[in-house]
């Protein structure tokens, strides 16, 4: 992301101009093709990062296009956000419309998880040291951790303890956790309680969430 322009990506970047150029204007023409590039990286990045069915969502064609508008007003801070509501109603779709914003224009580094993705992480990461370690970094430091479909992951006592640990320790530490579930808090809680986490878990997630509901 911060590596310097070449001279033919300046020179494309100012149209051939580079050379007749003074001093002062390649300064102004550099800095803006620095922030071009990384601009462009971020982008490519994004790509990767994002799921090819979510990248282009048209607003006007979603269920709810009130709630997607809502969701998109979120700014980045300690409180996270928690998008609530049942199956096809744009929860998902919605989220990462946010999140592109969040990545491209704000530069922060998004950590997204699938209910598949969760599992097999945490799976993982119970079977090595070193993938442990790697796994509860990029869970605590990623400054958005995105789960998608909370609910419906199967929840192991590993699982759980995962999610405890997220939305005990990133609020306390100013990072956001977004979500998206199709269920209510007691059901949610109902469905992960083993050791009595459930309910402390749902209370810790309505603490330090913004709760946007799209029933």
């Amino acid at each position: 992301m911060n590596d310097e322009p070449t001279l033919s990506e300046l020179m494309k970047f100012t149209e051939g101009r580079w050379e007749t150029m003074t001093n002062e204007e390649r300064k102004t023409a550099y800095f803006e093709c620095m922030r071009e590039l990384e601009r462009w990286g971020l982008q490519s990045s994004w790509k990767s990062l994002c799921p090819p069915g979510y990248r282009n969502t048209i607003s006007e064609q979603l269920p709810n296009v009130a709630k997607f508008q809502e969701v998109q007003k979120w700014q980045y801070g300690p409180n996270g956000l928690l998008v609530v509501g049942p199956t096809r109603r744009g929860k998902t779709r919605s989220v990462w419309k946010l999140l592109e914003r969040l990545h491209v224009d704000e530069r922060r580094k998004i950590i997204a998880y699938t209910p598949m993705d969760l599992k097999l992480a945490v799976m993982s990461a119970w079977q090595d040291v070193e993938a442990a370690e790697d796994f509860l970094f990029d869970v605590h430091n990623a400054d958005v951790l995105f789960f998608d479909d909370l609910d419906t992951v199967k929840f192991t006592e590993a699982v759980e303890e995962t999610i405890y640990e997220a939305f005990e320790f990133r609020p306390t530490h100013e990072k956001p956790v977004i979500a998206t579930v199709n269920r209510t808090g007691r059901e949610l809680a109902a469905r992960m309680n083993a050791n009595g986490r459930g309910a402390k878990i749902v209370e810790r997630m309505r603490e330090s969430c913004q709760v946007i509901n799209f029933t």
